[in-house]
């Protein structure tokens, strides 16, 4: 039950009725998550009292509180008949999940995972084959069926990944970075379901007891925080500078370590994700060689997110690898940096979320230490070799001259385009509202505004139990039907409200529209 105090209840009843309402919503859901009755508990061995207390206190907040009263309403949506809403469905830009919201899968490698998920005799093998797909989608799924040993992508891969899957990512590496060829060891790359698998199978090797610690970017991915907060290890964050367009400061990143140091923290790593998640900014060169130079004088592994490589927006940017970095540096011939790079095909222009496609390349760990993580790689047999396929396919598309060549690149080039259009129109329309700055979304596929919060919507939240952005944010999608993220989620300096939104959507300038109107009368009704 919501108490109020005496300056509540001077509100309109409207207004008391409201926070009535948003507390019962997360009382229900607070309960539905962890009540136990008693009597269960008796004679039940796993209950919310002997369950792990990681499990208990990690928080996902993409998929968080917000999101669970976006599914409840969807439902009631659903049945159909009349509804307290004034909306008929959700905007989900909560997460970055592209064909969840109209965006197209690309032609070429869905034909070639077609003719990979059949059985031969109604697929490469027909004799009508050629009618049905393009010459070169039909020779790459006869090549990659050979790699896979002839038994489809039904079967077991490698617990690395299939070898000329590998191959490819390795020669992807190179290219991109300009690296020698035949430097990338395949044997260092392993394939994975996302690249939170592998993030997370990292994170696993280095807490290696609870006095070990990462630093992690604030604001950052939740993943970071919730794998740490299973594991057991300390997050140490490091802020970046919302002034400088969410950029780095080396002085702020020797401060945290130092402060870590003296808390008696063992900072294992390090992890950047550039471009930015939620932050949307893109790491400069000298940025990324910075970062490099620190790690290596600390002895810290760096953790290099770069799902949104290909999520670069702003004419005169460009995606910098850490690899990249660390091989014009030398470090990586003299063995001076340990790197972990993570990419994925849930973003750029693929957005093949369901796939789950991802994979790690891994610089100066030794071979045993590789050895070890195969071992827990091993111990879930494989990546799922459909993810797998596509990886290779993102990485080694129709080469020029093939058939399907300049539509697949016409296909990317219109799905990149869209994605710029829609980063400037939200970033620019949100730092429009009076009220709100929104840095510009020059990289990856969010915009993170900062938010100016009502007295009357901090004290309710206060006594509700939850930041102000979560109360704002579970406003904002019972009035609207628009799903976000409350920036808490993703941690921010004391006293900055906010949220993250996807600019995914083509429906981003009515969401836009929406969350101005919106916001006005928000603040009137929480005005004091």
């Amino acid at each position: 039950m919501v108490a109020f105090s005496s300056h509540h209840r001077s509100q309109p009843s409207c207004w008391r009725k409201h926070v009535a309402l948003v507390g019962a919503i997360m009382l229900s859901m607070t309960s539905t998550t962890f009540a136990s009755s008693p009597a269960v508990a008796g004679r039940k061995r796993l209950t919310m009292d002997t369950i792990s207390d990681n499990i208990k206190n990690m928080e996902y907040a993409v998929r968080g509180k917000i999101a669970i009263e976006a599914d409840r309403i969807t439902q009631e949506l659903a049945k159909g008949g009349k509804t307290d809403f004034d909306f008929d469905h959700i905007v989900f830009t909560n997460i970055g999940n592209p064909h969840a919201v109209a965006q197209k899968a690309l032609t070429w490698p869905r034909q070639v995972m077609s003719l990979l998920q059949l059985p031969d005799a109604i697929g490469i093998d027909h004799p009508l084959v050629s009618q049905m797909f393009p010459e070169d989608a039909i020779q790459r799924a006869r090549e990659m069926k050979a790699a896979l040993g002839g038994s489809g992508i039904g079967a077991y891969t490698h617990s690395k990944g299939v070898r000329a899957f590998r191959e490819d990512v390795a020669r992807f590496i190179e290219k991109r970075d300009g690296a020698k060829p035949g430097s990338v060891n395949t044997e260092n790359i392993f394939l994975t379901a996302g690249a939170s698998e592998a993030i997370g199978m990292l994170m696993t090797a280095m807490i290696k007891d609870d006095s070990c610690g990462i630093m992690i970017p604030i604001p950052q991915y939740p993943l970071y925080s919730a794998s740490l907060g299973l594991l057991g290890g300390h997050q140490v964050g490091y802020f970046l500078d919302e002034n400088s367009v969410w950029g780095l400061n080396m002085e702020e990143l020797e401060r945290s370590l130092a402060d870590a140091k003296a808390k008696g923290i063992n900072v294992a790593g390090l992890v950047i994700i550039n471009p930015g998640n939620p932050t949307g900014q893109v790491l400069s060169p000298d940025e990324v060689k910075d970062i490099v130079k620190f790690c290596a004088k600390h002895n810290l592994v760096l953790l290099s997110d770069e799902v949104y490589q290909e999520n670069v927006y702003r004419e005169g940017d460009e995606f910098f690898s850490a690899r990249r970095a660390a091989d014009e540096l030398g470090l990586i011939e003299n063995d001076g940096i340990q790197l972990c790079s993570f990419h994925s095909v849930s973003k750029g222009v693929t957005g093949e979320c369901g796939q789950r496609g991802g994979y790690v390349e891994m610089v100066g760990i030794d071979d045993d230490v590789v050895d070890i993580l195969f071992k827990l790689a091993a111990s879930k047999l494989c990546s799922n070799a459909s993810g797998q396929a596509m990886v290779s396919m993102m990485c080694r598309g129709p080469s020029p001259g093939d058939v399907s060549y300049e539509s697949h690149e016409q296909e990317k080039k219109t799905l990149f385009e869209g994605l710029r259009d829609r980063a400037m129109l939200v970033s620019q329309g949100l730092d429009s509202i009076p009220g709100m700055s929104c840095q510009p979304a020059t990289g990856a596929m969010y915009a993170f505004p900062s938010v100016t919060m009502p007295a009357g919507a901090v004290k309710a939240s206060t006594e509700l139990g939850f930041s102000p952005d979560t109360l704002y944010s579970l406003d904002l999608l019972q009035k609207t039907g628009i799903c976000v993220v409350p920036a808490s989620g993703f941690g921010q300096k004391e006293g900055r409200y906010g949220f993250r939104t996807t600019f995914l959507s083509l429906e981003s300038k009515s969401v836009v529209e929406k969350i101005r109107e919106h916001y006005e009368s928000f603040c009137a009704q929480y005005a004091e």
